[in-house]
């Protein structure tokens, strides 16, 4: 997100080139940070670019990708499962969410959060004989907002540009695409930081009431999951890729000879090696014995330092190992609780800062729904994002029955599920009764009292 003073906007609303250029300069700068965070989540870690002078000496280059686990682990735990809407117009949504397929969408934009701290979606009107509201994931790369410098940050304007390559993939040039509020203008140029190149090609109407494009972030500070934990990714693939060579090392050890010669010169040197290798026996003189140099190795050390470094990452991240024995074994539910309160913590900060753009993006649903007469308030929706955790579902059906006269039914039934609708629910169960009454009525052949003269 980018901040700039309204003032520096023409007084139409559209944006002056050379602010516009300013701004993509201010975002380009950041390129080298979502490009390192990039590398990372692909396994393209520090410790790829180590290279000895020495080409004899082994260099083993580990690469174990916590940065990957973790990014998996938390869009797993907070978008694993689909968004949940309910109230008034929900029906709606559900139908054209699922035709539009908002749960994958909502992954891929929860990866983009995760690994570069924020993420950018547009919503826009597809190309259907009956257009509907779409959406897709822009990348970090080569979008930002721009918001104004008061205490509420409003959205002035958005911005995205590609490269344009000809046939043999030179780079042409730039198209730019400016989101605003009621329009979107588009730009090309050859110098993306040169306003003087930028030349105005159109512009379409938006009639979505806001600037199409939302930016999702991770926190506060826009951080990625795992960026506070590369000098600790960097020191256990160093650590493991070092390892690795103290064992290569070891098998080539020198062997040392005292009081004792392989030869006069370096021929007999050389046979004499040979023959060695080839029939494992070695003859010394009288006093004289033979041994390897080696380096010694302490493993426990090593694993002791491993140990620490992997634990330190999961730590500062918080994301459990769950393939750690000491995380499952025969701990209670409340136990494994406690160990999955920072991985709860960091989920509940992500969940509302995407509900915040869920807002967002069904305020604009509303807008385009209002054009086409279809009725929908955004405020009457509920949001709900489920974690994706195993559930002791048996457990909680006991409890809720054995509390029955000790709280009401719908305090057991939200214990249950929070996130059960309560109404609805006692609706299809009132049905239910009512069916499983007349049933009984007439299985057993009960008249009708009252039509009885």
């Amino acid at each position: 997100m980018i901040y700039k003073d309204r003032s520096l906007m023409n007084g139409d609303g559209t944006i002056p080139p050379t602010l516009l250029a300013k701004c993509i300069e201010q975002h380009m700068k950041e390129l080298p940070r979502l490009e390192k965070l990039d590398d990372y989540v692909d396994g393209r870690h520090e410790i790829l670019k180590r290279y000895f002078e020495d080409s004899s000496i082994p260099n083993n280059r580990l690469v174990a990708n916590h940065a990957e686990y973790i990014s998996t682990i938390l869009v797993g735990y907070v978008h694993g499962a689909a968004v949940v809407y309910s109230g008034e117009g929900a029906r709606i949504l559900g139908e054209l969410f699922e035709e539009t397929e908002e749960e994958s969408h909502n992954a891929e934009l929860g990866m983009d959060i995760s690994v570069f701290g924020r993420g950018y979606e547009l919503v826009y009107m597809n190309s259907d004989e009956v257009p509907v509201p779409e959406l897709a994931v822009l990348s970090p790369f080569t979008t930002n907002v721009v918001c104004d410098t008061t205490v509420k940050h409003k959205c002035m304007f958005a911005f995205s540009y590609m490269e344009n390559l000809d046939i043999n993939d030179r780079r042409t040039g730039y198209t730019i695409t400016v989101y605003c509020k009621g329009f979107i203008d588009t730009y090309q140029c050859s110098s993306i930081k040169n306003a003087a190149t930028y030349r105005f090609i159109g512009r379409e109407m938006s009639y979505f009431g806001k600037v199409q494009v939302t930016e999702y972030r991770n926190n506060k500070k826009g951080r990625g999951d795992f960026e506070g934990v590369l000098t600790l990714i960097d020191a256990y693939n160093l650590l493991q890729s070092d390892r690795l060579n103290d064992k290569e090392q070891l098998a080539d050890a020198l062997l040392a000879i005292e009081a004792g010669s392989l030869g006069d010169d370096e021929g007999e040197r050389s046979e004499t090696a040979s023959f060695i290798r080839k029939e494992k026996i070695l003859e010394l003189d009288q006093g004289g014995k033979a041994y390897w140099v080696t380096k010694n190795l302490n493993e426990d050390q090593v694993e002791v330092l491993k140990k620490s470094i992997k634990d330190d990452i999961h730590e500062f991240s918080q994301v459990p190992c769950l393939t750690d024995e000491n995380f499952v074994g025969n701990s209670s539910g409340v136990a494994l609780k406690y160990k999955l309160i920072g991985l709860e913590d960091k989920g509940k900060t992500k969940e509302r800062y995407f509900k915040r753009g869920l807002k967002r993006r069904l305020r604009m649903y509303e807008n385009i729904f209002y054009l086409q007469a279809i009725p929908l308030k955004s405020a009457d929706i509920s949001i709900a994002m489920k974690r994706t955790l195993p559930v002791d579902d048996e457990t909680q059906a006991k409890v809720a029955q054995e509390t029955e006269g000790l709280i009401s039914w719908e305090t057991r039934l939200t214990r249950f599920d929070p996130d059960i609708n309560v109404e609805d629910e006692r609706a299809r169960l009132l049905a239910e009764q009512q069916q499983s009454t007349q049933q009984q009525q007439k299985a057993f052949g009960s008249y009708d009292f009252k039509n009885l003269e």
